[in-house]
C-alpha cells in the first residue's frame, strides 16, 4: 500500500478559497469521483486501501454526501467494494481476474487495430512511429517503468482511436484502466522489453504497408506475451503474500 495522503496540498483550502467547483465538473461529486478514480488507477490507493468517508470529506472540504455518492459510483465501476460496517475498500484483482481481463483485451485490441488500419493517414502513422521511437529512447536512457508503460499505452491507444468504433474504444480503455493498478509489462532494458519494442516495430511496419491482417496478428501475439508476464508477476506476488501470512500465523 503506497502513499495514503490525498495530495501535496490541501484540497479543503482549494475549495474554500475558490468557493466554487472546477469549471470542467458539474458537481463536487464529479470532481471527487475523478480524483479518487485517478488515485486508484495510478496505484496511489493500492488494492485493499480503506477509503474513509469522513477523512475524504475533510480533505475535499465538503460534506460526506458527495463522497458517498462518488464511492458508490466507484463501486459500480468495480474499483471499490462497499463492506457493511467497514466502508469502502479498493478492490483487488487476482491472477485469475487479470487473466480474464487480458483474454478479452487481446481479442478486442487486435480487432481495434484491424479496424483502424484502413482509417489511418500518413500523418497518423507518423505520430504512432514517433511514440514508438520515444519509447525506444526511454528504454535506452533507463527510464522508470511507469514512464515506459505510459508510452506503451500511448502507442496502442493512438492506433485504437482510429478504429471508428467508440464503444470498442471505451471497453478497451476501461479494461486497461483496471489492469494499470498492477505491474506493467515493461520493467526496463531487458529481453522482454526489447521483444515488446520489436513487436511495436512490426506493428508500425504493418501499418505503413496498410496490412490490417498482419497488424492484427502481431498485436494479438504481443498482447499474449504481455499477459504471460503480468500474470507471472501477479502469481509470484500472491505466493509471497500467502507465505508471509502463513508465517505470521505460525508466530
Amino acid at each position: 500500500m503506497r502513499d495514503q495522503s490525498f495530495g501535496s496540498y490541501s484540497l479543503k483550502s482549494w475549495w474554500q478559497s475558490n468557493n466554487m467547483k472546477p469549471k470542467q465538473y458539474e458537481t463536487k461529486k464529479d470532481y471527487i469521483l475523478e480524483s479518487l478514480k485517478d488515485r486508484i488507477l495510478s496505484g496511489t490507493f493500492g488494492p485493499g486501501f480503506h477509503l474513509k468517508t469522513r477523512q475524504i470529506a475533510e480533505e475535499y472540504g465538503t460534506s460526506e454526501i458527495p463522497v458517498r455518492e462518488a464511492l458508490s459510483q466507484l463501486a459500480s465501476m468495480g474499483l471499490v467494494r462497499i463492506i457493511p460496517h467497514v466502508g469502502a475498500i479498493t478492490s483487488t484483482l487476482s491472477s485469475h481476474d487479470l487473466k480474464e481481463i487480458f483474454q478479452i483485451r487481446e481479442t478486442l485490441e487486435s480487432l481495434a487495430v484491424r479496424l483502424a488500419v484502413p482509417q489511418l493517414t500518413d500523418d497518423d502513422i507518423n505520430q504512432i512511429t514517433d511514440i514508438a521511437q520515444a519509447l525506444e529512447k526511454a528504454v535506452t536512457e533507463g527510464a522508470a517503468p511507469d514512464r515506459l508503460n505510459y508510452l506503451n499505452r500511448q502507442f496502442h491507444t493512438q492506433i485504437y482511436q482510429h478504429c471508428d468504433n467508440q464503444r470498442l474504444i471505451h471497453i478497451i480503455d476501461d479494461l486497461w484502466n483496471h489492469a494499470t493498478r498492477y505491474p506493467g509489462p515493461l520493467t526496463g532494458n531487458n529481453p522482454e522489453t526489447l521483444q515488446s519494442l520489436q513487436d511495436h516495430q512490426d506493428i508500425v511496419t504493418a501499418l505503413k504497408e496498410r496490412d490490417a491482417e498482419t497488424a492484427e496478428l502481431v498485436t494479438l501475439t504481443h498482447k499474449r506475451r504481455a499477459m504471460r508476464r503480468i500474470i507471472q508477476k501477479t502469481e509470484q506476488e500472491e505466493l509471497r503474500s500467502r507465505a508471509e501470512t502463513e508465517g505470521s500465523l505460525l508466530h
